[in-house]
């Protein structure tokens, strides 16, 4: 019987370096404790990465884990490809605009 859990968000609306700051905080703390760092941190990848790490806690659930003794083993961030999209500005001339996405996988482990 396998202890892991994992979850995974395709294509989150945001760059893979703002993701991989919220993930160095809380790589390897204990899932419940990483959950209660990231609720109080005024970033919107905190808020990501909090939806994916709850998800990751009641896939837990569904496999009979307890809450207690999961910590975070592993917190995959990969680029995406970029959109481009362009926005017309005066004098005929053109902006581009280039939204990031990337990948996320957390995966859950007890002790």
């Amino acid at each position: 019987m396998s202890n892991t859990v994992a979850a995974t968000l395709k294509y989150a609306l945001t760059s893979d370096k703002k993701l991989s700051l919220m993930a160095k905080l809380v790589k390897w703390k204990k899932a419940q404790e990483a959950l209660d760092t990231l609720q109080f941190i005024p970033k919107r990848t905190s808020k990501i990465l909090y939806k994916v790490i709850k998800s990751a806690m009641n896939n837990a659930t569904t496999a009979w884990l307890k809450l207690e003794d999961l910590y975070i083993k592993n917190i995959d961030i990969w680029r995406w490809p970029k959109i481009k999209r362009i926005k017309f500005v005066s004098r005929s001339r053109v902006n581009y605009i280039i939204k990031h996405r990337a990948f996320v996988k957390v995966v859950l482990n007890t002790k």
